[in-house]
């Protein structure tokens, strides 16, 4: 998502986009923040975050494509890592324009590039998340539905590509650099200022947070009270994976509120704030480390509580190696809910 949506100007909105622009009835230590926290700390956290996601993402899309029997839920997963990792690719230029002091150093086509990818990306992490959760809806509530396959699922996942690239149109339409003082800026920079950025934002805001909060909320409650429902019929034993089943839902949806509701709250909190004070800058700089830190935690979860990717990683090390046992069948849990016997290493994805 554009980082640096504004400009300073006649009006006093404050330009989160260089932090060092003074307002009227601030004075230069309180508008500015601390160079050594803008210019090392930050663009070091942004780096760990850059690394470990584009690691993280790349564990799981090599476990995705190592698989010769792909799943449904298998499809979603490879699409939101490959999502996940080009919304981290961005990170690069963010830190190298902190280091800079906001300076920007690749020209118009480079900034309006970046500035689309970052935000389209962002749009197509929270689409393919919020589609991921109806998906294990009708996969736990009507497994015998005709429509879940995997053709059916690679039409949704380029529908949400497409559609997260045309909600970026004001972004093609008006990033752009821009001179201030000396430095070059990348910013987006709308025509009528304020009144324009109210309503972007606004507009960001519902179509990449909001209206997502409301359905993965809805679909993963309607999951669990089905599960919960069910609980009577089943024996203990599927009870206990129903309760696992309950945690990783609330996590789900925590890390989704945890990672992004501060971003969106800043960005509106900005219209309001005249002569923003330290504690304020340090506050929306951490909202953006919260969102991109997004895209870290989803492979994450995936690669530290689904023994399906463990395993899978864990057999495709011991191949390389020419270590490989005769492969093992087991009963596992397909993504309806019943039990097919399966090779260990091919087990479908379960969120």
């Amino acid at each position: 998502m554009n980082r640096s949506v504004s400009l300073c100007n006649e009006t006093g909105f404050y330009n989160l986009s260089n932090d060092k622009c003074l307002l009227n009835g601030s004075s230069a230590g309180d508008a500015a923040m601390d160079s050594a926290t803008l210019m090392h700390v930050l663009p070091c956290i942004y780096g760990i975050l850059c690394i470990v996601g584009v690691a993280a993402n790349s564990l799981v899309i090599y476990s995705v494509a190592s698989c010769k029997n792909k799943m449904v839920s298998d499809i979603y997963v490879l699409n939101l890592a490959i999502a996940d990792m080009l919304f981290l690719l961005g990170m690069p230029f963010t830190i190298h324009q902190l280091v800079r002091d906001r300076h920007w150093v690749f020209g118009n086509v480079m900034c309006k590039a970046v500035t689309v990818v970052d935000v389209s990306n962002q749009f197509t992490t929270v689409g393919i998340v919020t589609v991921l959760c109806i998906d294990r809806y009708v996969a736990i509530v009507h497994p015998a539905s005709e429509r879940r396959t995997i053709q059916w699922t690679m039409v949704i996942n380029a529908l949400v590509w497409t559609g997260s690239f045309l909600l970026t149109v004001p972004v093609m339409l008006y990033s752009r650099t821009i001179r201030v003082g000396k430095a070059e800026v990348c910013v987006l920079d709308l025509p009528s200022g304020p009144r324009d950025m109210y309503w972007y934002t606004l507009y960001q805001s519902t179509m990449g947070f909001i209206i997502p909060l409301i359905i993965i909320s809805t679909f993963y409650s309607l999951t669990l009270y089905h599960v919960f429902r069910s609980l009577r019929r089943v024996r203990r034993k599927q009870s206990v994976w129903a309760k696992k089943a309950t945690k990783t839902v609330l996590l789900v949806i925590a890390v989704f509120l945890l990672c992004w509701s501060p971003f969106h709250v800043m960005q509106v909190l900005n219209f309001s704030t005249v002569a923003p004070t330290p504690s304020f800058l340090y506050a929306y700089h951490i909202s953006i480390c919260l969102s991109y830190a997004h895209s870290c935690v989803n492979p994450l979860m995936l690669l530290c509580f689904a023994q399906n990717f463990q395993e899978r990683l864990c057999r495709s090390k011991q191949s390389h190696n020419g270590q490989l046992s005769t492969s093992k069948h087991t009963v596992v849990k397909t993504d309806g809910g019943s039990s097919v016997t399966a090779e260990t290493n091919c087990r479908s994805t379960v969120i």
